[in-house]
């Protein structure tokens, strides 16, 4: 098959997870978003018996962590060359996969997020100068940067000679991007020919796979990898997101063109104008100069006939919140008053009443918004002399149906009605998937997907995502 989808269960709070696994739960006091509070855990790496902990490990990633190995194993000798880009880089199954492939012969290059920043060296509560009388600073690594290292230290090797290859010839630090490195796919070359693709929203990390919803594609086309390849080779040259006076120097001290990663993004690709044709593949690398892209993504939601199914982990942008705080019909209906009618059946009742309003739009999220949040939102927009529209302001409009991640709260020790999670997520606990389907039902859908989050960051601004 060309193309390859893999969805893990996606549902750790679920009451399927707590019926199964329930025995296991155990209360932990966690900080969210900087407050501490009770939650229950049922986390799957805490299972004391191995085989239930392979089990629940097994039922959480329901085949997306399978694929991703799998995919890596495919490189089996030095014919076979995996180039990869990662965020956040934990996972010790995936981590194992790619160390086992270099013991195979296969030629392994990660292009991997770096960043961090310096602090002023204190010793006994004095500050510490060289003999020159220059304040002595550290690098200290950002979370992600030090917790990969960590784990990719961890690996041990038989051979010598793997082991060496593994810490000094099979790492990348991408160090000048404008933000975060957030790429993560890996290409699959064959004898000098890029074959294959794995993208998506999985970040290789426990809370990637087990926990937060994620999904993976195997996208198995030449041109499509070919055009991987090339964005593959800017990122591991380490080029500046965006135009810099001067020029920059790799680790031989040779010098790289003043071309940044913005500008180089859209000659290999332009903004899409329009409706694409179908059937089709279109890649779309970030950053770019404008947000264009991200407008694009709106407008083709704000064309959409029949239904919209949208994941919108980070909250929504303004240009997608725009068409979403448009309906069919004039004004906003009253709290409960849309009938939550499936595509296929809003479809019929088209053909029997052509004044039926057809158009659902689907939006999921991680979380609830906070109301105070939105408020001091909506007050800093004002300021400036902007609209800001979110949650509060589309909820209600008819052909929307909104739904967010929570779980039942246990009530007690002895609750068998209560959720939990697994306590492998820290930021995101639901939500992490990227993709808007236009139409899904129609003979012309349209899918969205990858890496990059339907956001100004995520196309001009500070990350670095595959779309």
């Amino acid at each position: 098959a060309g193309h390859g989808i893999y969805f893990n269960r996606g549902v750790a709070g679920s009451k399927a997870y707590s019926e199964q696994f329930g025995e296991y739960r155990k209360h932990h006091l966690v900080k969210k978003f900087g407050h501490p509070q009770w939650k229950s855990i049922i986390n799957p790496r805490s299972i004391p018996d191995p085989e239930k902990s392979k089990e629940a490990l097994a039922w959480l990633s329901r085949g997306l962590e399978e694929a991703l190995v799998q995919f890596i194993s495919q490189a089996n000798g030095r014919e076979y060359r995996l180039l990869a880009t990662v965020y956040e880089f934990t996972h010790e199954e995936t981590i194992q996969a790619f160390a086992s492939a270099v013991e195979r012969g296969v030629d392994v290059k990660i292009v991997r997020h770096c960043k961090g920043s310096y602090r002023t060296r204190v010793k006994r509560n004095d500050i510490v100068k060289d003999e020159g009388g220059n304040v002595v600073k550290d690098w200290i690594p950002d979370d992600p940067t030090g917790s990969a290292k960590k784990a990719t230290d961890a690996i041990g090797f038989s051979s010598l000679k793997h082991a060496h290859l593994w810490q000094h010839d099979t790492f990348i630090d991408r160090r000048h991007s404008a933000g975060i490195m957030h790429n993560k796919f890996i290409i699959l070359v064959k004898n000098g020919t890029p074959v294959q693709v794995w993208t998506g929203s999985t970040n290789p990390t426990d809370g990637g796979i087990y926990g937060q919803s994620n999904v993976g594609h195997i996208v198995r086309d030449d041109g499509v990898a070919s055009q991987y390849l090339e964005y593959w080779e800017r990122l591991s040259r380490d080029l500046p997101g965006r135009k810099r006076s001067g020029k920059i120097e790799d680790d031989n001290g040779r010098e790289d063109e003043n071309e940044p990663m913005d500008e180089l993004n859209e000659q290999q690709q332009p903004d899409l104008e329009g409706h694409v044709t179908s059937p089709s593949i279109n890649v779309i690398f970030s950053p770019r100069k404008t947000t264009g892209m991200l407008q694009w993504y709106a407008d083709r939601m704000g064309v959409s006939k029949s239904s919209v199914h949208y994941t919108a982990a980070f909250g929504i942008a303004q240009p997608i919140a725009e068409i979403l705080n448009q309906g069919q019909s004039e004004g906003k209906t009253k709290p409960g008053e849309g009938l939550r009618r499936s595509p296929r059946i809003a479809r019929h009742c088209k053909e029997k009443d052509t004044s039926a309003n057809t158009l659902l739009r689907y939006v999921l999220l991680d979380n609830k918004p906070s109301e105070h949040s939105s408020e001091k939102k909506k007050d800093g927009a004002e300021k400036k002399g902007k609209d800001y529209i979110d949650y509060y302001d589309i909820k209600d409009i008819q052909e929307n149906r909104i739904a967010f991640g929570a779980i039942l709260p246990t009530n007690g020790d002895d609750d068998a009605n209560g959720e939990s999670l697994t306590g492998l997520t820290t930021f995101v606990d639901y939500i992490h998937t990227k993709y808007m389907i236009i139409d899904a039902l129609t003979d012309n859908p349209l899918v969205i997907t990858g890496s990059a989050n339907f956001s100004a960051a995520s196309t001009d601004k500070v990350s670095w995502n595959d779309s």
